[in-house]
Formats: structure tokens, C-alpha cells, sequence
């Protein structure tokens, strides 16, 4: 079976598209969509991948500012700057035409709105003096208007467990860690820090303290112990969920998503399928990692020499999209 660049480019803008709108829509933003009902939403990587997909859909741009401005209390702001390291780090086997997903001058618009919004924590030093004009991100933000699209966020849908343990314990480090020991058979401080994007010392010691409450169990191990969580069900339960939400660690799925999003847009590699093809060969191990997650393989690049992999990866990446439209 055969894909046309054409065809894929459409299919993909739309699939990656309608997976930020449900997740907004989760979150309260009235939208034409269902809201997101499987996958557990992670706040911070969703609002970096629709400040990358701006451009594409201002409508879902404005739908995003109006939440943060309503409800951006939820947002973690460490967490936040932590996740746009990636996004903003330009990749060294890529090209310079390619560049970062994010430049910092757009992340600072972003810092903009949340000063505005009486967020702390946010650095006020400005990255205005890079721009030499007008960005298009600069004309978005600047024309941005509310459009009463937005209500507060129903923090009992399962989708939204993790703005719930922030409601429990704070927007800070330690809703992020239960996240991940409710999902996970069990981690130490390393593996957290690094799923989470979280300060590895500021990890280890919200673990330590619970190990030492008794709330986890602690395996010691050849080098470092794992901490594990027990009796989940009991947990759900008194969080008032029948199941748990299926977890993706977003930020490595929408950046590899966008990566894609970026290639189509941008030549030579947009009107290319050889161009593309060898892109498809550097993102592989980070679409494997998605495809294990989904139940999804992607094709071995050696069964398809020069342009003949364009059609069995992209078709592999249309199927991923599919997945996680569909949720769990």
C-alpha cells in the first residue's frame, strides 16, 4: 500500500490537529470535538505543542491563551520552562534550515500572557530586543481577543488526573511523582525525574519522605532501590476513578509529532520524499518509542532504500495518529 506526500500531509495536519482540540476541550474549551476521555492529559506538554502548531491553527492558538488566562493557576511553571528546553533546542543532526521548534523570543510571548496573568515565577527579562520585527507569533498574540470560549476545567474527568493531584497537593513536584508511581510498577529517583522532567534531587526527597511515611514501598536494588506504590485500586478509588487514565509521556510524543509536522512544512523536505525519507531514518528510535507504546511498528529502513521508505513509515505515522485520536 502506497501513501502520496499530498495525501499524508493532509491527514496528518487534521489527525494532529483534533488530538490538541479533545484535550483542550477536556480541559473546558468549547470546541466541535468530544472531549478527551482515555489518555491522562499532561498540562505542560500540551500547551507547548499548541504554541508549535500556532501558525497552523490560530483558532486553537487563541483557545489556548483564553484557558491560561482563565485557569493558568494550573499551570506548572518550573515544569513549564523545563519541557521548552526541548522544544526550543535545535537538533545537531538536523540541519540549521531546520532550527528549533520553538525560538525563544515565541516561548517569551507565552511568559507575557502569564505575567499579565499575575503568575510569579516568571522571569521578566525580555527577549523583545532579539526580534528585529514582528513576528508572526507577535501579531497573533498582540490581536488575541477572549471569545468566552472557556470554562473552568471539570477536574473529576479521569483525563484530568493530573491538574486533580494538584489540586490535592499543590502545583508542584510531588502531583507529578504520584502520577508517575500511579502508572508505573515503580521507579527510583532517576527514572522519575527523567519521565517527568522534574528536578532529580527534589524527586529523590519527595520519595525518600513518603518511603519513610510508609505511603511506598522501597526494593533496594544492585545500585539504587525502587520505589513502588501500593494497593493502586484503593488509591483510585478514593480519587473517584472506576479506571486509570492510559498514560503517554506527551512531551516526547507531541515533540516527535511536531518534528514531523515541521519536516512537511518546511523545504526541501516538504515537496521531497527522498528528503523525507532520510528524516524518517534520524526520527526512527523516537517513533519506535511511540510505536511500543501504541503496539505499532514502524518498517526497518534497510528493507527500503531511498525514497521507497517515505510511504511504509508515513503510513506507520497516520496509524500512531489514528491511535491516539481514538485514545488508549
Amino acid at each position: 500500500m502506497e501513501i502520496s506526500l499530498k495525501e499524508f500531509k493532509e491527514r496528518f495536519s487534521e489527525g494532529l490537529l483534533e488530538i490538541h482540540w479533545k484535550q483542550w476541550s477536556a480541559l473546558g474549551v468549547a470546541s466541535h470535538v468530544e472531549p478527551e476521555r482515555n489518555w491522562l492529559i499532561d498540562l505542560e506538554a500540551l500547551v507547548l505543542s499548541t504554541l508549535v502548531l500556532g501558525l497552523k491553527d490560530a483558532r486553537l492558538l487563541n483557545a489556548s491563551i483564553e484557558w491560561l488566562i482563565k485557569n493558568g493557576e494550573w499551570l506548572s511553571l518550573q515544569r513549564v520552562k523545563r519541557i521548552a528546553k526541548i522544544f526550543t533546542r535545535p537538533r545537531a543532526e538536523f540541519s540549521s534550515q531546520f532550527g528549533p521548534l520553538l525560538d525563544s523570543a515565541t516561548f517569551e510571548l507565552l511568559g507575557e500572557v502569564l505575567r499579565k496573568k499575575g503568575q510569579k515565577g516568571w522571569s521578566t527579562e525580555s527577549t523583545s530586543s532579539q526580534r528585529t520585527e514582528k513576528s508572526e507569533y507577535e501579531v497573533l498574540f498582540r490581536n488575541f481577543q477572549k471569545r468566552g470560549i472557556v470554562t473552568e476545567p471539570v477536574l473529576q474527568r479521569s483525563s484530568l488526573l493530573q491538574l486533580r493531584l494538584r489540586g490535592f497537593f499543590g502545583v508542584d513536584a510531588k502531583a507529578e511523582v504520584f502520577v508517575y508511581l500511579l502508572t508505573h510498577a515503580g521507579g527510583n529517583s532517576n527514572s522519575v525525574a527523567k519521565e517527568t522532567f522534574l528536578n532529580q534531587r527534589n524527586v529523590y526527597e519527595i520519595l525518600d519522605r513518603w518511603h519513610r511515611t510508609g505511603l511506598l514501598t522501597k526494593v533496594k536494588g544492585p545500585k539504587v532501590g525502587t520505589f513502588t506504590l501500593e494497593r493502586k485500586d484503593e488509591w483510585l478509588n478514593a480519587l473517584g476513578l472506576k479506571g486509570m487514565p492510559v498514560y503517554l509521556n506527551w512531551v516526547n510524543v507531541f515533540h516527535l509529532l511536531n518534528q514531523v509536522l515541521r519536516a512537511l512544512s518546511l523545504q526541501p523536505w516538504s515537496e521531497d520524499e527522498y528528503m523525507l525519507s532520510s528524516f524518517f531514518r534520524d526520527i526512527l528510535e523516537e517513533a519506535k518509542s511511540l510505536g511500543r507504546s501504541l503496539g505499532i511498528s514502524f518498517p526497518e529502513p534497510d528493507q527500503y532504500p531511498g525514497a521507497g521508505y517515505f510511504s511504509p513509515f508515513a503510513l506507520s505515522v497516520l496509524e500512531a495518529i489514528e491511535r491516539l485520536e481514538i485514545g488508549g
